[in-house]
């Protein structure tokens, strides 16, 4: 609920606290935790007249968790993301498995003071011999509780740590890495990329670890070039990359992606064009169209004939009607014929709430130039 919506708070303002939202006729309408420091005031948990179960947080996260493992779609890999915030009905809670490790952002003053009863509840649900909270500066300065980083529970491992996907393997480094560590809504993607690499040049924009690259490799690319900005993400990816397709041809390029597809001449028959959100709010979606368009265009440009380009924006500001609009854009400047061959978005573990649908953030396209 957003402050703009609540006429007075009535009683202590207690970060975090359990609030009665009452409409102005004074009916009960529903249930959430109080942030009087933010935009949103309240989030919301229970609708409805009565007061929620005590242990209604305890009772989302064991439902969300075995959720999860009773899943079809998330099989054959040992990190998927156990709570999605307003997909599971917890706003402000993310937790990620990476094999025995439990990664959780808190990103609300209601479950900041809730964090033991989160790190129980996540403890017992899960059975992992560790757990470890990530520090979001960004929502605890726009939430007003302390900046917080360390172990939940256990004793955590030192990072990075491996993990097991679908068979690639990878290091995560889960107490500095992007995200909790590493991109879990791209799982599905990197499926669709190690089934189109046999034998084709693959360039991997925004590599970061190397998550797509390592799925080139394994699916017998014939070479893959890495383009990221970050010298220490390149150096997990190198080795990424060396244990999992050691005969691959690998280029890493320390640069920034969008100058590299700019200025180079190479020609690739896989691109992947996976940015970092570039538009974090709305008055940045003019800019971040303009990103996008950009880096799409002289990629279009460096696409052979007939290659595959995944492009994906990360932004619910970006929608998939603008995004295509974007995309439509770039291959008429490009001045390549483009055929649309689906969309992609993020894996079952990452489910959006219909009642949030600013929870879809993630959208991307298959394309062939």
């Amino acid at each position: 609920m957003l402050s703009g919506a609540v006429a007075r708070v009535e009683g202590p303002a207690e970060p975090g606290a359990w609030s009665c939202v009452r409409s102005a006729e004074g009916e009960v309408l529903a249930y959430g935790h109080l942030s009087p420091h933010s935009r949103i005031r309240v989030r919301l948990l229970a609708f409805g007249k009565e007061p929620p179960a005590s242990d209604l947080i305890e009772a989302r996260i064991a439902s969300a968790v075995a959720g999860r493992a009773d899943s079809a779609l998330l099989a054959d890999t040992d990190s998927v993301r156990l709570v999605n915030s307003e997909g599971d009905a917890l706003p402000g809670l993310v937790a990620d498995r990476y094999g025995d490790l439990v990664v959780v952002k808190l990103t609300s003053a209601g479950m900041a003071a809730r964090r033991d009863e989160v790190a129980s509840a996540l403890r017992r649900a899960t059975g992992a011999a560790s757990g470890f909270e990530r520090t979001d500066a960004a929502a605890a300065r726009r939430e007003g509780f302390a900046v917080n980083q360390g172990a939940l529970w256990g004793r955590v491992p030192e990072a990075p740590i491996a993990i097991c996907e679908r068979r690639r393997r990878y290091l995560v480094d889960f107490a500095d890495g992007q995200k909790t560590g590493f991109y879990l809504d791209q799982r599905d993607a990197r499926d669709l990329v190690e089934s189109l690499a046999s034998g084709r040049r693959v360039l991997d924009l925004f590599a970061y670890t190397g998550g797509f690259g390592v799925a080139a490799g394994r699916g017998g690319a014939a070479s893959v070039t890495a383009v990221d900005s970050s010298a220490r993400a390149l150096e997990l990816a190198r080795q990424n990359l060396a244990d999992n397709a050691p005969d691959c041809a690998v280029r890493f390029e320390s640069a920034d992606a969008f100058e590299f597809v700019r200025q180079r001449a190479d020609c690739f028959e896989l691109l992947v064009i996976d940015p970092p959100p570039l538009a974090r709010r709305r008055r940045d979606v003019t800019r971040a169209a303009r990103a996008h368009k950009d880096v799409l265009l002289f990629g279009l440009r460096r696409a052979a004939p007939g290659a595959f380009v995944l492009a994906f924006c990360c932004s619910h500001h970006i929608g998939p009607e603008l995004f295509r609009k974007i995309a439509f854009g770039a291959a008429l400047d490009a001045d390549r014929s483009v055929r649309v061959l689906r969309t992609l978005g993020p894996p079952a573990d990452h489910p959006v709430s219909i009642d949030h649908p600013e929870g879809h953030y993630l959208t991307g396209l298959l394309l062939q130039a």
